[in-house]
């Protein structure tokens, strides 16, 4: 690969018709261009605002101060809330803790009721491995014989089911 082909990969990107060239990256990024838009257009709003400055100034304190209140307001609300959310977690932590513990003793009380099945289904498993070992050549065998008359009648089949016809 050489540097025209990368070059020309690189201006098909950047073509208009290209289906990703809105999110190429020229080296600059949103949070960038929101800082500078807001940076310019405060300038150029502060330059031609109706008022005076000492005017513009004190509707900005105003408007603070009200932003302020909200934000008290806001946070005294959401602390509220959150006083009530916790309220109502601990209140379900005390509801809950008892469930959890009678589970526990109920998984408990079946372990201990199912580990003689358990122990009885691992002796019959071994004893059907054990039987499986022990009877695993005539069974081969047998399976053998089986897949190889299934072959041969196969053949047969095959053989009537084509004669007469030639092999090209």
């Amino acid at each position: 690969m050489n540097m025209r082909t990368i070059d020309r990969k690189d201006s098909d990107f950047y073509r208009y018709g290209h289906p990703r060239h809105l999110c190429r990256n020229n080296g600059g990024s949103f949070s960038k261009g929101f800082f500078w838009g807001a940076v310019i257009g405060g300038i150029l709003g502060v330059l031609f605002a109706p008022e005076k400055g000492e005017g513009t100034r004190k509707k900005i304190k105003e408007k603070a101060k009200d932003y302020e209140e909200k934000g008290k307001e806001a946070l005294e609300k959401a602390s509220e809330e959150l006083e009530k959310a916790r309220i109502k977690y601990e209140e379900a932590a005390k509801k809950v803790g008892p469930v959890i513990e009678k589970a526990k003793e109920k998984i408990e009380e079946v372990k201990v009721k199912s580990e003689p099945y358990v122990e009885f289904a691992k002796e019959k498993a071994s004893e059907v491995k054990e039987f499986i070992q022990e009877n695993k050549d005539p069974i081969e065998d047998t399976l053998k014989d089986l897949a190889n008359e299934i072959l041969d009648e196969g053949k047969l089949i095959k053989k009537r089911y084509f004669k007469g016809t030639r092999k090209r």
